[in-house]
C-alpha cells in the first residue's frame, strides 16, 4: 500500500481499507533451487510502485492497492502476480509461494544491494543471513495512531489460530523440520521480531523508538518486524504472521480475515472498551500454532486446552457481521473450507508424501502461481474460480 504523505497517514483515507504485501520466491526454472533474479525482475515487471526489490536477490514482492473489498483486492493481486510470472519467466525463472524455499540454503543467496539492504545485513549479521523466508503481510486502514495501538492489543489473542491456518513452511534446508511455520521460527533469532510489547499508546511507542534511535541501537520504525506493528506512514495496522501462500485466493482471503478481524476491535475501541492480553499466554499458544498448525491445543483464557480448529470455527462465527460489513463473507467461508482440508501446509506435506521429492513439491508450487484463476468473488460471494484444496 502506498504512503500518502511522509508524515502519518492515519484518517488520510476511509477506514478498513485493506492491503497485501506477498513475498514471492525466485525458482530456477531447471533445478528449482532459489535463483538470484530479483533486480532483472523488477525491472522487466516495469511497476516500482507494486513490484519491488526485496531483501535478497531470490525474492521479490508484491504490493497491492488498498481496497474497500478483499474480492477486489483478490483481483489485483492476480493481476500483480501475473506480471510477475510472466517477467521471471523471461529470466529463465518460475515464482512460488511458500514461507521458506523446500532445500535451498539461505546463506547462499545474495543480499540486494542497496544502502539500507547492506546496512541490515552488516549490523545484523547471522540471524539475517539464515532469514531467506518469505511472509504475505496484511495492512488495514485505522482512523487515528492511538487506535492502531489498542486494536492491536485486542487482537492478539486471536493472532495463534491465524498462524495455525497460515502456516506454509514445513521444509527447510531438504527436511521435513516437524513445524507447521519453520518460518516464524527462522526469524525468531531476528531482534525486534514476534510479539510486540505492551504501549499505552502510539506516544509511548514513538517516544521509547525515539530512545533507541537517538542511541544509534534502531535506525527507524521500518526495522520493528515484530508480528503486529503500526504503519504510522502508511496509517495501517499491519499483521504479519502469514507464511507466503501457494494460493493467491488465499492470501486474499487471508486479507478479508484480517480486515474484519480489525474492524471487530476497532468497533470496541469505538465504543470505549479497552482490552489486555495476557502475553505469557499468547507466547505460549504462538509456538504451539508454529509447531503444530490446526492440529494445536491451544489454551484458553479458563486454563483448558482447546483445538485451534475449534477455536477458528468460533473467531469465524465472531466476525461474520463485520465480514458481510466489508464484503469478505466469501473469504470467511473460503478459510473454513481451508481448514477443513487441513491448511496449505497439510497440502504441502500431501505433495512431499505423494512424490517423496521436494523437487516436485517447489515446482508443484510454481505451478499454482503461473495456472492463477481468472475470476474474483462479487461482494458477499462464494469463490468458485479455485477450490482451496491442493
Amino acid at each position: 500500500m502506498a504512503a500518502v504523505s511522509d508524515g502519518w497517514a492515519f484518517a488520510a483515507g476511509p477506514e478498513y481499507t485493506v492491503g497485501v504485501e506477498e513475498e514471492l520466491m525466485l525458482l530456477d526454472a531447471d533445478t528449482l533451487h532459489l535463483v538470484s533474479s530479483g533486480d532483472a525482475v523488477v525491472t522487466r515487471a516495469r511497476d516500482e510502485i507494486h513490484v519491488k526489490r526485496e531483501f535478497r536477490q531470490c525474492m521479490v514482492e508484491i504490493a497491492s492497492r488498498p481496497w474497500a473489498s478483499s474480492g477486489e483486492l483478490l483481483a489485483d493481486l492476480v493481476g500483480l502476480r501475473a506480471s510477475v510470472v510472466r517477467a521471471a519467466a523471461a529470466q529463465g525463472c518460475l515464482v512460488a509461494g511458500s514461507g521458506t524455499h523446500p532445500f535451498s540454503v539461505a546463506e547462499d543467496q545474495p543480499t540486494t544491494a542497496t544502502a539500507r539492504y547492506q546496512s541490515i545485513m552488516e549490523e545484523v549479521g547471522f540471524p539475517w543471513r539464515r532469514a531467506v523466508v518469505f511472509g504475505t503481510h496484511v495492512h488495514v486502514a485505522l482512523a487515528c495512531a492511538d487506535k492502531a495501538i489498542q486494536v492491536t492489543e485486542a487482537l492478539l489473542p486471536d493472532l495463534p489460530v491465524l498462524i495455525a491456518l497460515g502456516a506454509a513452511s514445513p521444509f527447510w534446508r531438504g527436511r521435513e523440520t516437524g513445524l507447521a511455520s519453520t518460518r516464524l521460527a527462522v526469524l525468531a533469532g531476528v531482534p525486534r521480531t514476534g510479539l510486540p510489547p505492551a504501549l499505552a499508546s502510539f506516544a509511548d511507542y514513538a517516544a521509547t523508538l525515539g530512545v533507541l534511535r537517538r542511541a544509534g541501537a534502531v535506525p527507524d520504525a521500518s526495522q520493528v518486524w515484530w508480528d503486529v506493528r503500526s504503519q504510522a506512514r502508511l496509517g495501517t495496522l499491519e499483521v504479519r504472521v502469514f507464511d507466503g501462500q501457494p494460493r493467491v485466493h488465499d492470501s486474499a482471503a487471508f486479507a478479508g480475515l484480517v480486515q474484519s478481524l480489525v474492524r471487530f476491535h476497532g468497533r470496541q475501541w469505538d465504543a470505549g472498551r479497552r482490552a489486555s492480553a495476557d502475553r505469557f499466554v499468547v507466547a505460549e499458544n504462538r509456538w504451539l500454532a508454529m509447531r503444530h498448525g490446526l492440529a494445536a491445543r491451544l489454551v484458553t483464557p479458563d486454563g483448558r486446552g482447546r483445538p485451534a480448529r475449534e477455536l477458528l470455527a468460533r473467531l469465524l462465527d465472531r466476525l461474520a457481521a463485520d465480514a458481510d460489513a466489508v464484503g469478505a463473507g466469501w473469504a470467511l467461508e473460503h478459510l473454513a473450507r481451508l481448514a477443513d482440508q487441513g491448511g496449505p501446509v497439510a497440502a504441502m506435506r500431501r505433495r512431499h508424501e505423494e512424490t517423496g521429492d521436494l523437487a516436485a513439491v517447489a515446482r508443484w508450487l510454481a505451478g499454482l502461481s503461473s495456472d492463477l484463476p481468472l475470476g474474483c468473488p462479487a461482494r458477499g460471494a462464494g469463490v468458485t474460480a479455485r477450490p482451496a484444496g491442493p
